[in-house]
């Protein structure tokens, strides 16, 4: 198989990543050259664990893989919205796009999302196997993360096994310490997005490729991927996942 790469990217026929700001990259693309975005942009909460040298089964401390780990998430104090107009522009008509997104800036990303033209048809409800942490004693523990699903044009869903609900049941990576990105998701958290609304050879774009778990899910499903992250430790733990292959954490 051929394939073009230098320190910034690598180029194949099956995938491209990229390691630069997503603008950049999405500039450069012809209109309609994409059939469906699913990405996992930096949620703009300044999100920083600190619990992630325990075993959040066994309650032991355990060695930490790797230290920037604990680094915060490259421009997470307030969410992208700079590349939605490239993003309409290079979508194909009637294709779709899915955000996860904080619920706590669906009301922001929404605004930006109807502003560039998209129309978005739904808030899917990933309805995780465990709890986070957050406020112990003043507030609810948190098991959901929110997705937020827009099309351009009338899109029609692939209906796989029949048709799906806005609720979908999901594992998360246990064992914090063993992942390699802190928001890092299991590949199933992208399989339905990818299944429903993409076929076979269509290019599936991940502006915000992080753990690189989109980028894997499409290649599981015969899509062709293009990946970009600003963040070199990132960026190869993306190149670690999708060409390497390697999966890290358990899922449930």
């Amino acid at each position: 198989m051929w394939y073009y790469t230098t320190m910034n990217k690598i180029i194949t026929p099956y995938y491209q990543l990229h390691l630069s700001e997503c603008e950049e990259i999405l500039s450069k693309r012809k209109p309609l050259s994409i059939d469906l975005i699913v990405t996992d942009i930096p949620y703009g909460i300044n999100y920083k664990s600190n619990k992630q040298n325990q075993d959040t089964r066994s309650g032991k401390t355990i060695k930490i893989d790797r230290d920037e780990y604990f680094t915060e998430i490259n421009n997470d104090d307030e969410i992208p919205i700079e590349w939605l107009n490239d993003a309409y522009r290079i979508l194909k008509d009637n294709s779709a796009m899915y955000i996860f997104i904080h619920w706590s800036k669906w009301g922001e990303l929404k605004l930006a999302v109807e502003g560039v033209g998209f129309k978005v048809k739904n808030m899917i409800v990933m309805n995780k196997s465990n709890h986070g942490m957050g406020d112990l004693k003043g507030d609810y523990a948190p098991k959901h993360e929110l997705v937020m699903f827009a099309t351009k044009g009338r899109h029609i869903l692939n209906r796989v096994d029949g048709r799906k609900k806005n609720v979908i049941d999901v594992p998360v990576k246990f064992s914090g310490a063993k992942r390699l990105h802190p928001n890092e998701k299991p590949l199933s958290w992208a399989e339905t997005f990818i299944q429903e609304s993409s076929k076979e050879r269509d290019i599936v774009l991940d502006p915000f490729m992080g753990s690189g778990f989109v980028g894997k899910a499409s290649l599981k499903h015969s899509r062709r991927f293009i990946g970009i992250d600003n963040d070199p430790v990132h960026f190869q733990t993306a190149l670690d996942t999708i060409v390497i292959g390697e999966t890290h954490g358990q899922e449930k």
